[in-house]
């Protein structure tokens, strides 16, 4: 799609998330009343950073202030980190199509089922030959492997030149895994591609990622060595290594017990689609464990980074119903631990350990996990293979973005045609020449709870850490305010500070102090009080004692009833 005259209108890239972060992939190509988007993902949270925010998500007001350009949202594929926001999206902003494979497609309307709300759009599956054509854009797409089936690479023909996304990709030539379309890409080359998006997870990491050939080859050799039950633990995500464990285990004669929300429905989607080609005896309920031989069953379950609520995590401590772990079980770590998750899956392993089961996590000896992300050298084949003129990192924290730049180096492009941008900043392609502009889209993360888009993100994380670290206080007064006394004692509940049994002498001690000082307040008082200054005094009583006493600074709530008028009002501080 390239024009003979100059162009005077700029093609505009910008990511809404993905640059310096993992997770969170979101990227945004416009020109002129046009506009696409690739990817809408999540990034899960740190519940002691971020506490009871369940995933983040991109902010969506510069495409809602532009909702009459969008033609359409691209999902490279169906990992959370790319697909994870697009429920929200979708509540957000009318999106005439949304584009992706047929397992994309299908997790994709499990996920909206769970959301209200939801505006109207087209989902259309994308095959490899599939072509988007629009006034000004002409998308095509090739096959990439990854560790997940049905994945894509998007090539994006614009009016000033053309620009490459290559997802989430790594090469594996062993014949279980989709292949990376090698020919496609060097057919895109030729058109001469002005910008790759290329994704630095891996950047850090030397050579080629482990074949997944050489994990299922051991994965088998630990089930057929296993005198009982054989429990695998990995990412639920990480289908395609999913499949094939379930393969094995037929082939095997063990019988399948799929464990785990998240897990359960990928799976159900993969058979749904025919990706993966299984019959319903192959498969048991959890609930009919207990009727199983010990050496025919194979159990598939979530939890691999000691999350406290999966099941895994559960069966540690004894309490998942189905399952009493027990000495001839064998466990298979077939992951790695996330960065920040090290010190929560040492935990659970040491657990588990306990338990008495023999536990065999990935290491040289033991290789049970690889990545499904390029490493250096397959990096440098596909920037190799594409040959871009510019290079955009994404998909990567910032010393993954520095360590690209070094890989870049070494094969020969200058340091000015790597461009390491932010979040936000908008990057103009104009007749195959690109400017990195000081112009920047908002880019504040929303947080999800329960399904739902908190916007005040500052207040509402204020008041849970708070919360987490220093408790709640609610005090109950009834006034009588003719006669200017409290009646009773007040009433208080704590929750996170202290526990009230404990120390009922410092209980008894502020609520006779919120009597006396409201009530000496009331006395000299000419006027009757108001409420905003009885709160004043609950409020300097309560933390005056709480602090002296356990150096904390709870949040405290009052409610205020009228013995008279039958009133109630509350108060927070």
């Amino acid at each position: 799609m390239s024009n003979q005259t100059l162009n005077t209108e700029t093609t505009k890239i910008f990511a809404l998330g993905g640059i310096e972060e993992i997770g969170k992939n979101m990227y945004i190509f416009e020109y002129k009343d046009e506009l696409f988007i690739i990817d809408c993902g999540n990034k899960f949270s740190d519940e002691n950073e971020l506490p009871g925010v369940s995933s983040v998500i991109c902010p969506f007001d510069y495409l809602i202030a532009n909702k009459d350009k969008i033609k359409g949202l691209i999902i490279t594929h169906a990992h959370e980190d790319h697909i994870g926001g697009v429920p929200y999206l979708l509540k957000s902003i009318e999106i005439p199509n949304v584009y992706g494979s047929a397992l994309v497609l299908s997790i994709l309307k499990r996920k909206l089922k769970e959301h209200h709300d939801i505006k109207k759009t087209n989902f259309v599956e994308i095959i490899d030959d599939f072509i988007i054509k629009t006034k000004y854009f002409k998308i095509d797409f090739f096959r990439v492997c990854h560790s997940i089936p049905l994945c894509f690479g998007v090539c994006l023909q614009t009016p000033n030149g053309n620009i490459v996304t290559c997802g989430d990709f790594r090469f594996d030539f062993f014949k279980k895994m989709e292949q990376t379309n090698i020919h496609k890409i060097c057919a895109i080359s030729q058109r001469k591609v002005d910008i790759l998006l290329c994704e630095t997870t891996n950047a850090q990491s030397p050579g080629f990622s482990q074949s997944e050939k050489y994990i299922l080859d051991e994965v088998k050799r630990q089930i057929m060595n296993a005198k009982g039950r054989v429990f695998v633990t990995t990412f639920a995500s990480n289908l395609r290594r999913i499949e094939n464990i379930i393969e094995i285990a037929i082939n095997l004669k063990r019988k399948i017990c799929i464990i785990g929300k998240t897990m359960d429905a990928n799976i159900h989607s993969s058979i749904q689609i025919g990706l993966l080609k299984t019959y319903k005896q192959d498969f048991v309920e959890p609930s009919d464990i207990k009727n199983t031989p010990d050496k025919e069953l194979l159990i598939i379950l979530t939890g691999s980074q000691g999350e406290p609520s999966a099941v895994l995590n559960m069966m540690a401590t004894g309490k998942y119903p189905h399952i009493i772990l027990k000495q001839s079980d064998l466990l298979l770590m077939s992951s790695n631990p996330i960065p920040g998750n090290y010190q929560q899956v040492e935990q659970l392993l040491n657990r588990l350990c306990k338990t008495g089961i023999r536990v065999v996590v990935n290491s040289p000896k033991n290789k049970l996990h690889s990545s499904g992300h390029a490493s250096q050298t397959e990096l440098a084949l596909m920037i190799k293979l594409i040959n871009p003129k510019y290079i955009i990192p994404i998909h990567g924290e910032y010393k993954m973005l520095s360590a690209m730049q070094d890989n870049v180096a070494f094969l020969g492009i200058e340091k000015e045609n790597y461009l390491q941008v932010s979040n936000g900043q908008i990057i103009e392609l104009l007749n195959h020449n690109v400017t990195v502009t000081n112009e920047f889209v908002e880019t504040n993360e929303i947080y999800i709870d329960d399904n739902k888009m908190n916007i005040d993100n500052s207040k509402v994380m204020s008041a849970r850490r708070i919360l987490g670290s220093d408790g709640i206080f609610n005090v109950t007064i009834v006034l009588n305010r003719a006669k200017k006394k409290i009646v009773g004692l007040p009433m208080l509940i704590t929750r996170g500070c202290f526990y009230v049994n404990a120390y009922m002498s410092l209980v008894k001690k502020i609520c006779y102090s919120i009597k006396e000082n409201i009530e000496k307040q009331m006395a000299k008082s000419p006027k009757p009080l108001n409420n905003l200054q009885i709160r004043k005094i609950v409020n300097e009583t309560v933390s005056y004692f709480v602090w002296i006493n356990k150096h904390k600074k709870p949040i405290i709530r009052s409610t205020i009833f009228d013995e008279n008028a039958n009133s109630v009002q509350d108060f927070e501080n």
